[in-house]
């Protein structure tokens, strides 16, 4: 592919309202009554899940599996039965756990053997990060790389011994099936128990020791933030932006850091200078491809989780409430440096699609929507994408001569469609809406613009006739907390006062409803007019830096006291006083094996590097200079005790890289 200069193309502003008009998806609710209805045709009841509060949990409540969630009841039937247990990790937007719970755990068959040798616990990862991250280190041990579904074995003492993702239910030449898995596990653990005590254990010692990258007291680099730029730089794609190879993610902790490393200064040595304008390059040239791409909702707004292919033209369609916060921070923080209007666009047309399509009636944030959905021309067969997806022959019908053949070229619509990866074979003769080439550096005429906000606005409406993919109902407070802080921020960035009023009915409703001010006490999730399951570290952090957001943004002393109140809090719960750093998960859970103390990246910043922002903004937000000190002092305890790891993979740490370039500004 030859090299060219990617600008998207200037769009419409959207009139942007807070009271945008609602969409209803479907719920696991829906899914339930469906569920029940078939179970009692078949003369089944609900297994152990049905009372959970988590709807990944009750999508499986009606499998013929005997599950248990995560808990005594089911780690003491373990014991007194003798069996291994069979531990599922997924979440219920995850196209491959749907996938795998059809051909598996809803297969008579498979469900009779994992009932007869096995006692059965699912676990919501996005409700339990615990859990999920120490089994996950144990699936990319064992497997060789993790995911969802995540499919692990472990022992009485809850040690794993094998583990992997997806499965299919039976073997190929190419693969071997779930079945024959559960019967060669099974004739292990009753023929050679010494092997899998061997092995539970290796595992569990391996996984324990890389849990945690504090390492004692230690000295960032001279040059680490050179050295993670010029790592960042030999995994940077010069031709589609991003970092690595397909699939390609968004990399919020890089991006933070480049979106610092380019800002303009009059005082720059020649290396500097070099530094800024390379930083600057792979920022904009990222940031230009996501927006102009498929992995863009060019139709309604909003962020698809990550892109299956190296353009970032074909997404893997699930929609997370973590993306459309990060990618809005993203495109507000590059905003002052490169004014342009797209990224502008960018920035409101997400916010619009979370008030539209994930937002509470009481002003919480939903978690996600579903990659799958049912075909709008096949009732009853689910597909990936296909609430997103359209073809030539429906979009003619839709549009007027001159609207579709505008967008045939603007959006590269063909006949056959314009997907090329398509290793399922969901997508023939569909097309995904990206910028063509042709449009990315071109500025648009009026009568564009136009033709352009009309098929929008034509196409959002017949898409609402769609059946639309499963919303995850549940309220996450750290997912809430990026949001609010989203929402904060573009409104100071953007001079946009109604963004702070979203911001503020958002921290309300978690402080009504997800915290205990009696107790002081913080909670994860809400569903259902409930709050349960404690907060992890990423909660507080996140809520924290919301508020700092809102703080900055409103200058009203109740969300910084607010903020002290619950930094406090989390020194208590969650503070290693000897490193400086934080535990991610809470003490005294017994059937967790280590607590885990991280500072590099994935999909999401580190949550040690979020817990530094906060303490560097408290420093700086509060007058009192014995407790900016404090702050302070504390904040540089915690980077001197990730110092060795972040000096061996400066890039992997790149959020917190930033924070601290910030503060040496």
């Amino acid at each position: 592919m030859r090299k060219i200069s990617f600008l998207c193309a200037l769009l419409l502003l959207p009139v942007f309202s807070v009271h945008a008009e609602k969409i209803q998806h479907n719920t696991i609710s829906d899914f339930l009554q469906t569920a029940r209805q078939q179970a009692e045709a078949e003369g089944r009841k609900a297994n152990h899940l049905i009372n959970e509060s988590s709807p990944y949990l009750l999508q499986h409540a009606y499998n013929p599996v005997n599950w248990y969630p995560w808990g005594e009841e089911a780690f003491a039937k373990a014991r007194k039965e003798n069996k291994p247990i069979f531990l599922s990790i997924g979440y219920s937007t995850c196209h491959w756990c749907h996938v795998m719970a059809r051909e598996s755990f809803e297969n008579k068959k498979i469900a009779a053997l994992l009932n007869k040798y096995f006692v059965c616990i699912k676990v919501d990862r996005e409700q339990r990060p615990d859990i999920d991250n120490i089994y996950m280190a144990a699936t990319q041990l064992i497997n060789g790389h993790g995911g969802w579904p995540m499919s692990v074995f472990i022992d009485n003492q809850l040690r794993p011994f094998h583990a992997a993702t997806y499965y299919p239910p039976f073997s190929t030449e190419k693969h071997p099936g779930f079945e024959e898995v559960l019967l060669k596990i099974h004739d292990l653990w009753i023929n050679q128990p010494e092997e899998v005590k061997r092995t539970a254990a290796a595992v569990t010692a391996n996984i324990s020791a890389t849990a945690d990258d504090s390492t004692g007291q230690g000295t960032l680099l001279d040059n680490i933030k050179q050295q993670a730029l010029q790592q960042i730089n030999d995994i940077f794609d010069e031709e589609s932006g991003g970092f690595g190879s397909a699939p390609k993610f968004p990399r919020p902790g890089i991006f933070s850091l480049l979106i610092h490393m380019a800002e303009p200064s009059a005082d720059l040595t020649e290396k500097a200078e070099s530094e800024q304008k390379m930083a600057a390059k792979m920022i904009g040239l990222t940031l230009d491809m996501m927006a102009a791409g498929g992995i863009y909702d060019q139709v309604a707004g909003g962020f698809h989780r990550y892109s299956v292919d190296a353009n970032w033209q074909v997404p893997h369609f699930e929609k997370m409430l973590y993306n459309q916060a990060l990618m809005v921070m993203a495109y507000s923080d590059y905003y002052p440096l490169n004014a342009m209007d797209k990224y502008k666009t960018v920035v409101f047309e997400t916010l619009a699609f979370v008030l539209r399509e994930m937002r509470s009636a009481e002003g919480g944030y939903y978690s996600a929507l579903d990659a799958d959905s049912e075909r709008p021309d096949k009732p009853g067969q689910h597909a990936e994408g296909a609430y997103y997806l359209w073809s030539e022959a429906e979009l003619k019908k839709l549009l007027l001569a001159n609207e579709f053949q505008f967008i045939k070229k603007y959006f590269h619509i063909r006949a056959r469609g314009n997907i090329l990866s398509d290793p399922q074979n969901e997508f023939t003769d569909l097309n995904i809406f990206y910028i063509d080439e042709e449009f990315r550096n071109e500025k648009l005429e009026a009568e564009e613009k136009k033709l352009l906000d009309s098929v929008k606005r034509k196409l959002k409406k017949q898409r609402r006739l769609r059946p639309g993919p499963h919303l995850d109902d549940k309220i996450l407070t750290a997912w809430n907390g990026m949001m609010l802080a989203a929402f904060a921020k573009a409104s100071r960035v953007f001079n946009e006062p109604s963004f702070l009023d979203e911001a503020i009915q958002s921290v309300s409703f978690i402080k009504n409803k997800l915290y205990d001010n009696k107790h002081k006490k913080l909670y994860r999730q809400y569903r259902n007019n409930k709050a349960g399951t404690d907060a992890a570290l990423s909660d507080y952090v996140w809520l924290i830096y919301g508020l700092l957001e809102i703080y900055e943004t409103s200058e009203d002393r109740q969300w910084l006291n607010w903020a002290v109140e619950l930094q406090h809090t989390q020194n208590a719960l969650f503070l290693d006083k000897a490193s400086g750093s934080y535990f991610e998960s809470l003490a005294g859970d017994s059937s967790l094996l280590f607590r885990s103390k991280n500072i590099y990246d994935d999909a999401l910043p580190a949550d040690n590097a979020i817990a530094l922002t906060n303490l560097r903004k408290l420093a700086g937000f509060i007058d009192n200079p014995d407790i900016k000190k404090t702050y302070n002092l504390q904040a540089d305890h915690l980077v001197a005790g990730f110092a060795w790891v972040i000096n061996q993979n400066p890039a992997a740490a790149s959020m917190l890289l930033s924070v601290e370039m910030q503060k040496n500004q």
